[in-house]
């Protein structure tokens, strides 16, 4: 039965297909406003949104445009900022480190400028916005496609997860949460096919001793009836 409700509330926090095709077209808009500043290329999509592990209001769609300018990260981004502010005038854009942060249409949207050298290697401003640091993009894609075909129950894991780390102020990354559970469950034997299970061994190998506790207590709860509540006042806190 705790299968079940955990199943339910990843359904709930994950975007609909219409929910999607609105981000779709609110990038394909950025592109074609950023595409016309003359140090800007083609966009690349990243993060959550390009793995599919979104949850609502705790994930924001990471988009990354090629910065072909000669200036630093500060010039890139401050050139970004100006061009979204001049077409989206109502809209509050800031500027953080690494990327610009603004919500369109109601979506959370972080745009990170990048540039890529001879060899494809990539970098994006570092956290001072002087140099360009190498990333090793895709390399969480590959992990999290791979664990996708080893069972797709495991993104719903990470979803739940994710709206734990943030009901609870946990503090952690979300792009942490999913290199924790690639590394728990990805070249693990896993005996259970049960979410409970899961869960309840993401939080004991990643030293959440109390939540592990509280969690197990839901799995051997005795009353049916208060399971759901229960449950939810476990996952979120609202």
């Amino acid at each position: 039965m705790l299968d079940k409700y955990i199943k339910e509330k990843a359904d709930l926090i994950s975007y609909s297909q219409a929910e999607l095709s609105n981000i779709a077209t609110t990038l394909s808009n950025l592109k074609s406003i950023i595409n016309n500043q003359p140090d800007f290329r083609e966009p690349i999509l990243g993060g959550s949104y390009k793995r599919a592990t979104m949850v609502k209001g705790v994930s924001d769609v990471d988009v990354y445009f090629r910065y072909t300018g000669v200036g630093n990260p500060q010039s890139a981004l401050a050139t970004l900022k100006n061009c979204l502010s001049n077409s989206y005038p109502s809209t509050t854009i800031k500027q953080d480190k690494p990327s610009i942060l603004a919500e369109f249409n109601k979506i959370p949207i972080n745009i990170t400028p990048y540039k890529e050298d001879n060899y494809n290697r990539m970098s994006i401003p570092d956290k001072f916005l002087l140099h360009w640091m190498q990333i090793n993009f895709g390399e969480l894609e590959a992990f999290i496609t791979a664990l996708r075909q080893k069972n797709t129950g495991f993104i719903d894991l990470i979803k739940i997860l994710k709206l734990w780390n943030k009901s609870n102020n946990k503090g952690i990354k979300n792009f942490e949460i999913e290199k924790k559970v690639c590394d728990t469950f990805l070249y693990n034997h896993i005996s259970s096919p049960s979410i409970s299970d899961w869960i309840y061994t993401f939080f004991s190998n990643h030293g959440f001793q109390t939540d592990a506790n509280r969690f197990f207590s839901l799995m051997k709860h005795n009353n049916p009836s208060t399971l759901k509540t229960d449950w939810l006042t476990f996952i979120d806190k609202k």
